[in-house]
């Protein structure tokens, strides 16, 4: 009454395992997508928001852009190399090291509109100070 197991058969399961490098490259770009969405987007907005100050503020835009575009491509390239890896853990690592990349480009364009704000406020006092001068004598 003993019931025969047949080791040739797999499971459903086993057969169509999805390798680990696709995994992590998948969660990898859903992550990268998401940054772009969530964190770019509204950093942008609030970019454009300050550059509806017209001339009091210079927008950095050729340098916001290269930045965006050149780390975007680059934290596509890691995905590529995410999903191209043999190694679980090296997939893994750049699937992070792709996420960082993509936040640290999404921050960019603010970090560069304040930088570029800082250094209008730095002109502004001379010009208050001659204005001043000017009304006193």
């Amino acid at each position: 009454m003993a019931r025969s197991v047949s080791y040739s058969s797999r499971s459903a399961a086993q057969r169509r395992r999805v390798p680990t490098r696709f995994v992590a490259a998948g969660v990898g770009a859903a992550l990268v997508v998401l940054t772009g969405l969530l964190v770019l987007g509204p950093v942008l907005g609030l970019v454009a928001a300050a550059a509806s100050a017209g001339p009091l503020l210079s927008i950095p835009v050729g340098s916001i852009t290269a930045v965006v575009v050149l780390g975007y491509l680059l934290a596509l390239g890691l995905l590529v190399a995410a999903a191209l890896s043999r190694l679980p853990v090296a997939s893994w690592t750049l699937v992070v090291v792709a996420w960082l990349v993509s936040l640290v480009v999404s921050v960019w364009p603010i970090i560069a509109t304040a930088d570029q704000a800082v250094d209008r406020g730095r002109d502004i006092w001379p010009w208050i100070q001659q204005l001043v001068q000017q009304v006193s004598s």
